[in-house]
């Protein structure tokens, strides 16, 4: 029976990838340090004998680390779980035959080109970017395995953070010179599950259509919100544009899929902020 283990079930891509395919297959679940439960999943704390124990018995073993959150987010760039645990990972899968997939990021590009194919080599220099590049060659280095490169935003991070400071009042500045192609939580899910089911190795962009930088999307998310976007400040800290953005080849070719729009994009981004934002109102 195929059992997929999701290493990093306490990671906003970890969660979503769990809960979609719950009661789907024999699902197992790590997490790093907050204790997560999610229906028909396995869960427990990783550790080197957790590790060795789950992926024995997987037939594919998907980590979402750090790199798997948004590369706009304030704090990215420190990978603790790729520097920990990615490498008994590995070891573990080339034991047991197993398939692993590693969720990287968009932030491994920065141009010259706008739009970076799934096999691109235009690597960024930033001492970031390559520490991805490595954690990328020890998942390629096995022979059954896939490296997802996206830009997963949702109402969390650099998005709920600008917009909630908007919504009270308050001036926020907002990087206006990196762009990608941000893809929210069920289009990046839905994307990786018909790319696990199809068997899917070697590299494959997970995005959206359309090129924008977080001050462009927060500013438009404000609009969608109704509130006041003069208070929506750019912030310019590089003298040309840093360009992440990702052209989706291979799921458009293999998969048939189409990337969603940006105008999607934003509606999806504006019920998640507002539902949230209910939630805390309401506590």
């Amino acid at each position: 029976m195929n059992r997929i283990l999701i290493v990093g079930i306490d990671t906003a891509a970890g969660r979503s990838l769990a809960d979609r395919l719950s009661g789907t297959c024999d699902l197992a679940g790590l997490w790093f340090s907050t204790p997560t439960i999610v229906s028909d999943c396995a869960a427990s704390r990783i550790n080197k004998t957790s590790i060795s124990e789950h992926v024995a018995r997987a037939t594919t073993v998907v980590f979402c680390g750090a790199a798997s959150q948004s590369s706009w987010n304030r704090n990215f760039g420190t990978f603790r779980p790729e520097d920990k645990w990615l490498s008994p990972c590995v070891l573990a899968a080339k034991a047991s035959g197993g398939r692993m997939v590693f969720v990287s990021s968009d932030a491994v590009f920065s141009g010259p080109w706008v739009f970076h194919d799934d096999d691109s080599v235009a690597h960024s220099e930033e001492s970031f970017a390559q520490q991805l590049r490595r954690y990328e060659s020890q998942v390629h280095a096995l022979n059954n395995s896939l490296i997802v490169r996206t830009n997963i935003v949702d109402g969390k991070g650099v998005v709920q953070d600008a917009v909630r400071a908007v919504e009270k009042g308050r001036s926020v500045t907002v990087d206006a010179s990196t762009y990608a192609t941000p893809v929210v939580q069920a289009a990046f899910t839905s994307s990786l599950v018909d790319c696990l089911a199809a068997g899917m190795t070697g590299y494959v962009n997970i995005a959206g259509a359309e090129r924008t930088s977080p001050y462009q999307l927060v500013t438009q998310l404000a609009v969608n919100l109704e509130c006041d976007t003069r208070r929506v400040v750019a912030k310019f800290s590089a003298e040309k544009p840093v360009e992440r953005s990702l052209r989706c080849l291979r799921l458009q070719r293999e998969l048939k899929q189409r990337s969603s729009l940006l105008k999607d994009t934003l509606e999806q981004l504006a019920d998640t902020v507002t539902t949230r934002g209910n939630r805390v109102a309401a506590a």
